[in-house]
């Protein structure tokens, strides 16, 4: 079969599968359009440090903000601001890419995506990556036999589940969210992972609220990474 590889001036036919798929690796993602796998940028780019950097700063000017939402005090920043817009979610994959191939080749087995947002981003960086996903989900949302771990919030209690057999002893699991606030729900899947028998490679959100060090929460504090860095007094009431 041929693989067909589009950019917006050229167009490059490959007959080897294993050349193609690193092409791809080499070079970005892909997107299917119209049938065809198609680079988001041309395949003789590379996106660095220099684009890494031009990206934040736009999502960052770009992105969507809401004072006093859900209560007040909070500035509220709406992912799925950057999500509608196709640009800004082209860059949103691109920088969470990027970060996930700087920090952490190598060094995981499955992707997990945290619930809600979580589990959109983990799905697609998963396909893109070409490695198994798995979904960590509030109770009673999966099927089979799944493990269960319960946490405390400000305002309650919440929890998570997964499901037992994806998670086998030994498996390193990559954590994919949205945000990272006061580290509560990440600490949870922590604890949630090793009672599968599985360890924690590492997390990555695009939402990172430094003022709270969520991250002291985190079995490995240091595996943490993010993509922007939002200076907040009040988010409290979050994950």
């Amino acid at each position: 079969d041929y693989f067909f590889f589009s950019s917006r001036r050229r167009h490059t036919r490959c007959r080897e599968v294993s050349w193609a798929r690193r092409c791809v690796q080499e070079t970005g993602y892909q997107r299917r359009v119209h049938g065809d796998y198609q680079l988001i940028h041309n395949m003789e780019a590379k996106f660095g440090e220099k684009e890494y950097a031009a990206a934040v700063k736009e999502m960052e000017e770009k992105v969507a903000k809401f004072p006093d939402f859900p209560k007040k005090g909070v500035l509220f920043y709406d992912l799925f601001s950057l999500l509608y817009d196709s640009h800004l979610r082209d860059l949103v994959i691109k920088t969470f890419m990027y970060v996930i191939q700087k920090n952490f080749t190598g060094k995981y087995d499955v992707i997990g995506g945290l619930e809600a947002r979580g589990l959109m981003l983990g799905f697609h960086l998963a396909e893109l990556l070409h490695m198994p996903f798995v979904p960590l989900r509030k109770p009673g949302k999966l099927p089979g036999e799944c493990v269960k771990t319960t946490f405390t919030k400000e305002y309650g209690s919440d929890a998570f589940e997964v499901q037992k057999h994806m998670i086998k002893p030994g498996t390193r699991v990559l954590i994919i969210d949205d945000l990272l606030a006061t580290g509560g729900s990440m600490a949870a899947c922590d604890a949630l992972i090793e009672m599968c028998g599985g360890t924690v490679a590492g997390y990555v959100v695009i939402f990172y609220l430094s003022t709270l060090h969520g991250e002291k929460k985190l079995k490995h504090p240091t595996e943490m990474k993010s993509i922007i860095d939002v200076k907040a007094v009040s988010y409290t009431h979050l994950r």
